[in-house]
């Protein structure tokens, strides 16, 4: 199907990205998708300035995803108050970043980074992966 074709039947604009999903996301933008079906069932008068408390929520404050992150970097400390411990693969900071930087650029490949992941999503959920992840 020819880019000109892949309109968005909500808002009429071309889908550009996620264009493999087009189908999946019934010819809709992701974000469109979300409000058409996901985000009315969680918000009152299904308000889009309104977060509707489901994951990638377009509506819902960068400060949520921030918090995530800093609980992710407390919980990480507190695993190593005592020591590595042994459930981490990279158990030298340098193994550590070495994952860290390898999650990151191979997330190009087999599992891509969602575009709906917001930076602090990615660090988060990189810094988790990098205790365990293999170069």
């Amino acid at each position: 199907m020819s880019e000109e074709n892949r309109l968005c039947r909500r808002c009429g604009y071309p889908v550009r990205l996620n264009r493999d999903d087009y189908e999946t996301f019934e010819r809709m933008h992701f974000v469109c998708f979300h409000y058409e079906f996901e985000h009315r069932s969680g918000v009152p008068d299904n308000d889009p300035d309104v977060a509707c408390g489901l994951l990638h929520c377009p509506s819902a404050p960068a400060a949520r995803h921030k918090d995530e992150l800093v609980a992710v970097v407390t919980a990480l400390a507190a695993d190593c108050s005592e020591g590595v411990p042994a459930f981490w693969a990279n158990d030298t900071l340098p193994r550590y970043l070495e994952a860290l930087a390898a999650w990151l650029t191979d997330r190009g490949g087999d599992y891509p980074i969602e575009d709906t992941w917001s930076g602090w999503e990615v660090a988060a959920k990189a810094m988790r992966a990098a205790t365990s992840y293999e170069p």
